[in-house]
């Protein structure tokens, strides 16, 4: 999938003109990944995100002393994974490996992110409100399956 269009199909992203999304797009990188190549362990600092662009990915938990380890979710094309380092300064609470090769994935820093939200601050406030939106709806849905 092309970047433009992968921007263009991310909720987060939503609401933004084509103006918008060219400048978007300037701060991605792209990596290709092959299969079980590790693109961020749990408790490493989060510092950005990532958009599958083709192939996929294993979200996973690193077994520990009280867990054996197991896959949270496989994410796919148009899906994004570490969007909370867009936020905050955590550790990742999850590890990210590639299933498949040759996956490749669009990264943005938290640093070149920041950077286009202080010069574009219309930018900032869609990407931050879609954000809002989709961890607001998060939590109503899970306060009404606890």
């Amino acid at each position: 999938m092309e970047l433009s269009k992968l921007l263009r199909s991310v909720e987060m992203f939503s609401g933004l003109n084509d103006s918008q999304f060219e400048k978007l797009a300037g701060v991605f990188e792209e990596r290709i990944l092959q299969a079980e190549e590790v693109l961020f362990r749990q408790g490493d600092e989060g510092n950005y995100l990532c958009l599958i662009r083709d192939g996929f990915v294993e979200v996973f938990i690193e077994p520990g002393e009280e867990d054996e380890g197991r896959t949270l979710v496989n994410l796919g094309p148009g899906q994004s994974v570490g969007e909370m380092a867009l936020i905050d300064q955590g550790v990742r609470s999850a590890s990210v490996r590639a299933a498949t090769d040759d996956t490749i994935v669009a990264i943005v820093s938290r640093q070149a992110f920041d950077q286009l939200c202080s010069e574009n601050t219309d930018i900032g406030y869609q990407v931050m409100r879609n954000i809002a939106a989709d961890l607001s709806f998060r939590l109503r849905r899970r306060d009404l399956t606890d």
